[in-house]
């Protein structure tokens, strides 16, 4: 990919930035996704969105964030947990980074639900600091919409390691999903408690544990990937023209 800062020489950064002073930060985690799916979900769907967008947009991209806060997955192992104030730090200082290099408008690409809250208030602190535009996108809550008229599994709604999730990584990374080894589970929360940021009434604190033996919630299944290839090129075309629109 030629807008990837890895694979870049400093002078070649220094004539990119007369091209365009945009870059875009992934962000993931690695926390556990139930039997089928590798612990990295969430960052190869972060990346794999993101560098499609930048291809597109001719946007600078820097490697994804690996790690995000995750502790409601603790107790599975091999889940590895940033703290609300290191995962803010690291933004802090990649943003004043690339500041200081000219690309002054900054978009976030999220794949993991827990960041959403820590990553809005960290381009809130940082619109002030730094005075320049600040964007974050979440994946599962621009899919939403789309994804409710291509799901078989009527039943619940979007959880973690589910028909969603799998449909992306089998269309992304079919080699890492373990289809053979899947489990549905659907575990019902109490009245006026949902995961779905577009109904949330009230939030609430929650062990993945607690209500699923697996770490799935949902009905993975149900996945494919013709659904995983609609839903990246959703996120893709949307994603793209509100970068356009901003």
């Amino acid at each position: 990919m030629k807008n990837y800062l890895p694979d870049l020489t400093w002078k070649e950064v220094d004539e990119l930035k007369k091209r365009t002073d945009k870059a875009i930060i992934p962000t993931g985690s690695l926390e556990q996704h139930g039997y089928h799916l590798p612990l990295a979900t969430d960052t190869i769907i972060a990346f794999e969105v993101a560098k499609r967008v930048a291809e597109r947009l001719d946007i600078v991209l820097i490697p994804p964030i690996s790690f995000g806060f995750s502790i409601e997955h603790i107790d599975f192992p091999g889940t590895l947990s940033l703290d609300p104030l290191t995962l803010i730090s690291i933004l802090k200082n990649l943003c004043s980074s690339l500041v200081k290099h000219g690309f002054s408008k900054i978009f976030i690409i999220n794949a993991h639900g827990g960041n959403k809250a820590i990553i809005e208030s960290a381009i809130q602190l940082l619109k002030d600091e730094l005075n320049i535009p600040l964007y974050s996108f979440s994946l599962l809550s621009i899919a939403q919409k789309f994804f409710k008229n291509i799901r078989e599994y009527q039943e619940g709604e979007i959880g973690h390691a589910d028909e969603i999730e799998t449909s992306l990584m089998l269309a992304i990374s079919p080699e890492k999903v373990r289809m053979d080894k899947c489990i549905d589970e659907a575990p019902k929360l109490p009245k006026h408690l949902t995961f779905e940021s577009s109904k949330k009434e009230v939030s609430f604190a929650w062990k993945t544990k607690e209500i699923s033996n697996s770490g799935v919630i949902g009905a993975p299944s149900k996945a494919s990937a013709e659904k995983g290839r609609l839903i990246l090129d959703y996120l893709i075309d949307r994603i793209a023209m509100i970068i356009r629109d901003l």
